[in-house]
C-alpha cells in the first residue's frame, strides 16, 4: 500500500466560521473534500498517511504562506508520503510558481501518486504537470481580475461615503454606525485634548487604566496590551469626523502603516462623508492629527526628544544666560538637604556642549514661569489686537485645482498622448504636492483650534493640566526662559530669570 498525503484548502469557509472557534482548523468544506479523497484513495488502492489541510488560507496571494502545503512539500521531497490527492488543481495551486514546485517534486520521483478528485489531473504524467501549468497560470488570472473589480467596487462605494466591512472600530457600536455609549465620549475627550498639550502616550495610560483593550484579534481578554500605536492609529482615523478613506490592500501592505489622513476620498475637492455618526468635527479632527505629525516631525529633525509624556516643564525652553544652551533637568543627589527641598534642578550641563555656567533650582523656576505666563493671559482674555487672522482655506483653491490636475493627465494618458511613465511622474508629483498642503492645512486648523481654546476659564483650568498640557501652552507665548549666572550660594532670585515672549504674543 503506497502512503500518499491528502491536502484540502477552502479560501474562506463560511458555513463554519460563523458558529465555531476552530474554524481555521475544520470545516463543512474541507471534511467533504477529505470523504471524497478517501474513497478515491480505495480506488487506487493507496493508503492516506497524512492529511493537510489549509483552510481559509487562500493560495493565489504570494504573500501568504500556507503552512500545510509547505509541510506538504517537504514530505514529498523526503519520502515520507509518496503522493498526493486533492481535490481539484485550483486547490492546491493557483500560482505558477507553486506548480512549478509542486512538477519539480513529481519529476524527480516518477513512482509517485499525483491525482485529483475532479478535473481529470494526473500528476505522474507529462500531459497531467503541463496541465497543472496552465490551471494555475489561468487561476493566478482569475484572482488578479477579481481583486482588480472588488477594488474598484470598493473605491466605488467609498466615493459614495458607504461603510465598508471589517471589525468594530474603537468608539463605535457593532453596527459600526452609532456611537458606543462610553467609548465615543473617551476618543472626543482624547483628540480635543492632543492639540492642548496632552500625549499619546499619556492618553495611551489613561485608557489602560479605564481597562480599554484592542478590538481586533482579541482571543483572550485581560491578556493584550494597549499599544501606543494603537492610540495613535485610533486618534488620526478620519472615520473620528464623518471622513470616508480609501487604500487598497496592495498599497496598504506596501506601506506597513499607512497613515491614513492621507487617504480621504474626495470628489469634486471636498472630503466624502460617511454615513455614520462622526465623533468630532472635521476641524477638530485635523487640530488632532496636525499637532501629532508636527510631535513626529520635531523628533525627526532632532528638535524634540521621543517621549511618551513631559517630565520636567522647562526642558527644552529655559536657556543658559551665559551662553544660551538648552538646559537640563538634572536630579540632585539623594539624601542631600536640596533632594529632599526640591527634588531636581536645571542645568547647563558641560558633557552635553555647554559651559556649566549656570544651575537653578527647578521647582522654584517653573511657578515664577507660570505665574508670569498666567499674568499674561488674564491681561489679553478678551482681546485680540495685534492678532493675525489665521485662514486656514488659503490652500483649498489649490487643492481642488490638483484633484482636476491628476484626471486631466490620467484622461491624456488613455487617450495615448503621453506614456504611461510620463503620466506616473506627474501623478506622483502632484500627489506629494496635495499630500504636503493637507498638512499645512491641518497645522492651519491645528493653530485656530489652540487658540479658540484659550478661554476665561484657563487660569482655573491650569492646575488640572498635565505637564505636557502646560508645556504647550507656554511654547506658544514663551521663546524661551534665560537663566542668568548667580553667584555661588546666593537665594534663588527671580530678577535672573527673564521670559522671553514670542513676538505678539504678551
Amino acid at each position: 500500500m503506497i502512503p500518499v498525503g491528502a491536502y484540502a484548502r477552502v479560501s474562506e469557509d463560511k458555513a463554519l466560521r460563523a458558529n465555531a472557534a476552530d474554524w481555521r482548523e475544520i470545516g463543512e468544506q474541507v471534511a467533504e473534500q477529505f470523504k471524497d479523497m478517501d474513497a478515491l484513495a480505495a480506488e487506487l488502492g493507496v493508503t492516506i498517511t497524512r492529511r493537510y489541510n489549509d483552510n481559509n488560507r487562500p493560495a493565489g496571494d504570494p504573500h501568504i504562506v500556507r503552512n500545510d502545503f509547505e509541510a506538504l512539500l517537504v514530505d514529498l521531497e523526503n519520502g515520507t508520503v509518496r503522493g498526493i490527492l486533492f481535490y481539484h488543481s485550483d486547490r492546491l495551486v493557483r500560482q505558477e510558481y507553486d506548480a512549478a514546485r509542486i512538477n519539480r517534486l513529481f519529476q524527480l520521483n516518477p513512482t509517485y501518486v499525483g491525482r485529483a478528485v475532479a478535473g481529470g489531473t494526473d500528476l505522474s504524467t507529462q500531459e497531467g504537470r503541463s496541465m497543472l501549468t496552465i490551471q494555475a497560470t489561468m487561476g493566478g488570472m482569475e484572482v488578479y481580475s477579481t481583486r482588480r473589480r472588488v477594488a474598484r467596487k470598493n473605491k466605488g462605494l467609498a466615493e459614495r461615503g458607504h461603510i465598508h466591512g471589517g471589525p468594530r472600530p474603537f468608539g463605535w457600536a457593532e453596527d459600526r454606525r452609532t456611537l458606543h455609549d462610553t467609548e465615543a465620549e473617551e476618543l472626543r475627550k482624547a483628540v480635543l485634548a492632543i492639540p492642548g498639550g496632552l500625549t499619546v502616550g499619556e492618553i495611551r495610560k489613561q485608557w489602560i487604566d479605564l481597562g480599554y483593550e484592542p478590538t481586533r484579534n482579541k482571543k483572550k481578554p485581560g491578556t493584550q496590551t494597549l499599544q501606543h500605536s494603537t492610540v495613535e492609529t485610533r486618534l488620526i482615523n478620519p472615520r473620528i469626523c464623518g471622513y470616508r478613506t480609501y487604500l487598497p490592500q496592495a498599497e496598504r501592505r506596501d506601506a506597513k502603516r499607512p497613515w491614513m489622513p492621507d487617504f480621504v476620498v474626495r470628489k469634486d475637492g471636498k472630503p466624502v462623508m460617511g454615513n455614520w455618526e462622526a465623533i468630532v468635527s472635521p476641524e477638530e479632527w485635523q487640530a488632532c492629527v496636525a499637532t501629532i505629525e508636527e510631535r513626529k516631525r520635531a523628533r525627526v529633525e532632532g528638535r524634540a526628544a521621543h517621549t511618551t509624556s513631559a517630565k520636567y516643564l522647562l526642558s527644552g525652553i529655559a536657556r543658559c544666560g551665559k551662553c544660551s544652551f538648552p538646559l537640563m533637568s538634572n536630579q540632585y543627589s539623594k539624601g542631600t538637604a536640596s533632594h529632599e527641598r526640591y527634588g531636581y534642578r536645571y542645568a547647563c550641563l558641560t558633557t552635553l556642549g555647554g559651559c556649566g555656567g549656570v544651575t537653578r533650582v527647578g521647582p522654584p523656576m517653573e511657578h515664577m514661569v507660570e505665574e508670569a505666563f498666567l499674568l499674561e493671559v488674564r491681561r489679553s482674555l478678551g482681546t485680540v489686537a495685534g492678532q493675525v487672522e489665521i485662514n486656514e482655506t488659503k490652500h483649498d483653491v489649490r487643492l481642488a485645482r490638483i484633484d482636476q490636475e491628476i484626471a486631466e493627465v490620467s484622461e491624456r494618458r488613455r487617450a495615448k498622448r503621453i506614456s504611461m511613465s510620463t503620466a506616473l511622474d506627474l501623478i506622483e508629483e502632484l500627489e506629494g504636492e496635495r499630500d504636503e498642503l493637507n498638512r499645512q492645512r491641518r497645522q492651519l486648523v491645528a493653530a485656530k483650534v489652540r487658540r479658540q481654546n484659550i478661554s476665561p476659564s484657563l487660569p482655573e483650568e491650569w492646575k488640572g493640566y498635565s505637564v505636557s498640557q502646560r508645556k504647550i501652552r507656554l511654547r506658544e507665548s514663551i521663546r524661551a526662559v534665560m537663566v542668568h549666572p548667580a553667584g555661588r550660594g546666593r537665594r534663588f532670585d527671580p530678577s535672573l530669570i527673564e521670559v522671553v515672549w514670542i513676538e505678539g504674543g504678551k
